[in-house]
């Protein structure tokens, strides 16, 4: 096909395809691998294609031999095993820091000074970056925890990481570069933890109304990292308690799980705006009163996800996941296979991207 179709055509059709299909299409010749593996492919590929986002199922490292990565038999869901990390670092406990557009970034758990590992599960492919050093020159902050966070840059088409020494400090890496200071004054406004939401360009962080000092700015707020300016900014959430922060396809989302009945989702639909909608009621008759639920984010069909945490006897806890249909207002336990306790699921968009090719550049 090479012969009679311009390679610019060829470009055109592979951005519209498939990940799945991409993939193995690389074998095809080494133009077609060429081609599929051009990061411009991967950014094209961003805005073309209309697949909708698998379940994917991250697998803890083990010592059994295990296939790297399954599709499941319908193709809801994506299963990867974490052993690729394992060829990197001396370890089998990883700390998701957070997602963006396909890709994972991970550290080393209980290790201050971890560098960070850029992971496409599909791809198999992992990238090990540095941590920024030093942090600062101070040995008393030695010990603080270093928060991260990944977002995408699309007025250049580059992934960035940022990095957070509670509040104090911050650093912005560019995949294929290196580590930068933010400008002094131009840090987060108050320390921030767990791993961010990227949405509309930006990395957001729920601030808590007990985090902080008193007279702390981001108390109650939403503090946010526009990727492409590099800027900190805070913005204001509604009226309630909320739990947590969720990416829904691209839109910042807010959970309000004030009541025992049901949760409300708040979407931010005019990000410049800053204005908040309430754009879904998901009722929990038949969950447990004292489960905890967590919004997981859109997969196929425009169907929500929900993690189900419970107790089990001797103290054990239990997930669970659950799927909501908003068409038909419907609730249903999930079939993902072979989970266990310290399987992590995401609702992820693939991505061609072969972080493979930044490798040269650390």
């Amino acid at each position: 096909m090479e012969h009679y179709l311009p390679t610019e055509t060829l470009f055109d059709i592979f951005a519209r395809l498939p990940v799945k299909s991409l993939l193995r299409f690389r074998c095809v010749s080494p133009l077609w691998c060429n081609i599929i593996d051009d990061p411009s492919l991967a950014y094209m590929h961003r805005l073309r294609c209309a697949e909708e986002p698998k379940v994917l199922l991250l697998d803890p490292p083990t010592d059994q031999p295990v296939p790297e990565v399954m599709f499941g038999e319908d193709g809801m869901f994506l299963k990867a095993s974490l052993n690729l990390l394992t060829r990197f670092a001396d370890s089998k406990e990883y700390f998701l820091q957070g997602w963006c557009n396909g890709l994972l970034c991970f550290t080393k758990k209980f290790c201050a000074d971890s560098p960070l590992f850029l992971l496409n599960p599909l791809r198999q492919e992992v990238v090990q970056v540095q941590p920024p050093s030093p942090w600062i020159d101070k040995p008393q902050y030695s010990w603080l925890r270093r928060v991260y966070g990944l977002g995408f840059d699309s007025s250049t088409n580059t992934y960035k990481i940022v990095g957070l020494l509670c509040g104090i400090s911050a650093q912005v890496y560019t995949l294929g570069g290196s580590w930068r200071a933010i400008t002094e004054g131009q840090g987060p406004p108050c320390a921030v933890f767990g791993w961010p939401i990227y949405a509309c360009g930006a990395l957001h962080w729920l601030v808590k109304l007990g985090a902080g000092t008193e007279g702390d700015l981001g108390r109650g707020k939403i503090v946010y990292f526009d990727v492409g300016k590099e800027e900190f900014g805070l913005i204001s959430r509604p009226e309630f308690r909320p739990s947590h922060l969720v990416d829904l396809r691209g839109d910042l989302a807010i959970v309000d799980r004030s009541s025992d009945k049901d949760i409300k989702v708040w979407v931010m639909k005019e990000y410049e705006k800053k204005e908040w909608v309430k754009e879904y009621k998901i009722g929990l008759a038949g969950v447990p009163r004292k489960a905890q639920v967590r919004v997981m984010g859109l997969c196929e069909h425009g169907e929500i996800l929900l993690k189900l945490k419970q107790k089990k006897k001797q103290d054990k806890s239990r997930n669970n996941y659950l799927f909501y249909n908003p068409k038909t207002d419907m609730l249903k336990y999930s079939h993902i296979p072979s989970l266990n306790g310290d399987t992590q699921v995401l609702c992820h968009m693939s991505t061609p991207l072969s972080v493979a090719k930044f490798r040269a550049a650390e």
